[in-house]
């Protein structure tokens, strides 16, 4: 796990150290978050606790499908009123916009607008990779997502990359028993400042979602979005099947 240079046990400065954390890595729980920032257990906790009962993260429940032996350890995420206390004059006044184009140009007319807001997001991105392969840098799978996290983060999406490994079983009517190992990656967005905006209009995400898998150059799901309502906007990548040559 990544450290970081340790702040001081008490004060607004940890809180809001221990807050972006939980925006871009949750769910997470008290022990990671200890060691993430050289802290005891019970400093954070402490912290936690108060967090909690001032509505700014609540508890992260797994489903019970999911849970394995034992009791989970208890994880945190940013709560639902955190992430939309924000919302302003602008928040409105964007909806209302959005709002009357939906009605006098339909879908079309809002999917042309959340391009345009995701084409400055693809010419960067490709600057980037051309910058360096100029220098001889890697641009494989990996380090593409990497880069795409990096500028999503610029542009204020808290953006995480999670790698997973999937076995799956082998195929016997296909003539494959052999199980394979499956790659796959995780691009988590714990915060996303259109959030409001899109719960009405799907489309940014949609969009959204496309520009990504074209950044990639692989097909990409997304599985949960903050706009739906869940704890971040979860996308789907491929590492190791279904790349684009």
């Amino acid at each position: 796990m990544e450290h970081h240079a340790p702040p001081s046990e008490g004060g607004r400065d940890t809180r809001e150290r221990l807050i972006e954390a939980i925006t871009s890595y949750g769910p997470v729980t008290a022990r990671d978050l200890a060691e993430r920032f050289g802290l005891t257990s019970a400093a954070v906790r402490r912290h936690l606790t108060a967090l909690e009962a001032d509505g700014t993260i609540e508890e992260h429940h797994v489903p019970v499908a999911q849970r394995g032996r034992g009791r989970p350890s208890k994880s945190f995420v940013i709560s639902a009123q955190a992430r939309t206390g924000g919302e302003d004059e602008a928040d409105d006044l964007a909806r209302l916009a959005l709002d009357a184009l939906s009605r006098l140009g339909g879908r079309d007319a809002l999917e042309r607008l959340a391009s345009e807001r995701v084409a400055p997001w693809e010419r960067e991105f490709s600057e980037r990779i051309a910058a360096r392969r100029a220098a001889g840098t890697p641009t494989g799978p990996t380090e593409r997502i990497e880069l795409l996290a990096s500028l999503l983060t610029e542009h204020g999406y808290a953006t995480t990359v999670r790698p997973l490994t999937v076995n799956v079983p082998g195929a016997p009517g296909r003539g494959t028993t052999r199980p394979r190992t499956v790659v796959t990656a995780q691009l988590c967005q714990g915060h996303c400042p259109v959030q409001d905006v899109a719960a009405d209009h799907p489309e940014l995400c949609d969009i959204e979602t496309r520009a990504i898998s074209r950044m990639l150059g692989v097909p990409v799901q997304r599985l949960a979005t903050l706009a739906g309502g869940a704890h971040a906007c979860t996308t789907h990548i491929p590492l190791t099947e279904g790349r684009n040559s």
